[in-house]
Protein backbone atom coordinates (compact mmCIF):
# COMPACT_ATOMS: atom_id res chain seq x y z
CA UNK A 1 0.00 0.00 0.00
CA UNK A 2 1.57 3.26 -1.07
CA UNK A 3 1.76 6.39 1.69
CA UNK A 4 -0.40 8.37 -0.16
CA UNK A 5 -3.41 5.90 0.37
CA UNK A 6 -2.48 5.31 4.15
CA UNK A 7 -2.35 8.91 4.38
CA UNK A 8 -5.98 9.51 2.61
CA UNK A 9 -7.43 6.73 4.72
CA UNK A 10 -6.61 9.14 8.09
CA UNK A 11 -8.48 12.12 7.25
CA UNK A 12 -11.42 13.06 9.17
CA UNK A 13 -14.81 11.68 8.33
CA UNK A 14 -17.94 13.63 8.37
CA UNK A 15 -21.31 11.83 9.58
CA UNK A 16 -24.88 13.73 9.70
CA UNK A 17 -26.88 12.42 12.82
CA UNK A 18 -30.52 13.70 14.18
CA UNK A 19 -30.33 14.82 17.86
CA UNK A 20 -33.32 16.02 20.02
CA UNK A 21 -34.14 19.33 20.17
CA UNK A 22 -33.36 18.91 23.99
CA UNK A 23 -30.18 17.35 23.44
CA UNK A 24 -29.00 19.87 20.47
CA UNK A 25 -29.47 22.86 23.04
CA UNK A 26 -27.63 21.19 25.91
CA UNK A 27 -24.48 20.56 23.35
CA UNK A 28 -25.24 24.84 22.22
CA UNK A 29 -25.28 25.64 25.40
CA UNK A 30 -22.03 23.40 26.91
CA UNK A 31 -20.13 24.43 23.22
CA UNK A 32 -21.07 28.15 24.30
CA UNK A 33 -19.09 27.53 27.57
CA UNK A 34 -16.03 25.62 26.81
CA UNK A 35 -15.59 28.20 23.25
CA UNK A 36 -16.19 25.26 20.80
CA UNK A 37 -17.93 24.55 17.76
CA UNK A 38 -20.71 22.47 18.28
CA UNK A 39 -19.24 19.86 16.08
CA UNK A 40 -16.32 19.69 17.89
CA UNK A 41 -17.41 18.65 20.82
CA UNK A 42 -19.98 16.24 19.91
CA UNK A 43 -16.21 14.65 18.11
CA UNK A 44 -14.82 15.17 21.94
CA UNK A 45 -17.07 13.75 23.93
CA UNK A 46 -17.36 10.60 21.20
CA UNK A 47 -13.88 10.13 21.25
CA UNK A 48 -13.84 10.38 25.07
CA UNK A 49 -16.82 7.87 25.41
CA UNK A 50 -14.85 5.06 23.50
CA UNK A 51 -11.85 5.64 25.11
CA UNK A 52 -13.51 5.07 28.23
CA UNK A 53 -15.16 1.93 26.76
CA UNK A 54 -11.85 0.75 25.89
CA UNK A 55 -10.54 0.89 29.17
CA UNK A 56 -13.36 -0.80 30.44
CA UNK A 57 -13.11 -3.50 28.51
CA UNK A 58 -9.47 -3.95 28.92
CA UNK A 59 -9.30 -7.08 31.68
CA UNK A 60 -8.63 -5.96 35.66
CA UNK A 61 -6.35 -8.33 37.34
CA UNK A 62 -9.33 -8.90 39.71
CA UNK A 63 -11.22 -10.05 36.25
CA UNK A 64 -8.39 -12.42 35.62
CA UNK A 65 -8.66 -14.02 38.94
CA UNK A 66 -12.14 -14.40 38.88
CA UNK A 67 -12.98 -18.27 38.74
CA UNK A 68 -15.64 -17.59 36.15
CA UNK A 69 -13.13 -15.30 34.32
CA UNK A 70 -13.62 -16.30 30.35
CA UNK A 71 -10.99 -14.02 28.29
CA UNK A 72 -10.34 -11.69 31.23
CA UNK A 73 -14.38 -11.01 31.60
CA UNK A 74 -16.97 -12.53 33.74
CA UNK A 75 -19.36 -14.30 32.35
CA UNK A 76 -22.56 -12.40 32.09
CA UNK A 77 -20.97 -9.12 31.73
CA UNK A 78 -21.86 -7.54 28.10
CA UNK A 79 -18.88 -5.47 28.18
Amino acid sequence: MNDRFRVLQRQPRRISITLSYYVHEALLSRSEEEGRSVSNLCAFLLEDALRDQQRDALPTPAAMAHPHAANGRVKGRPF
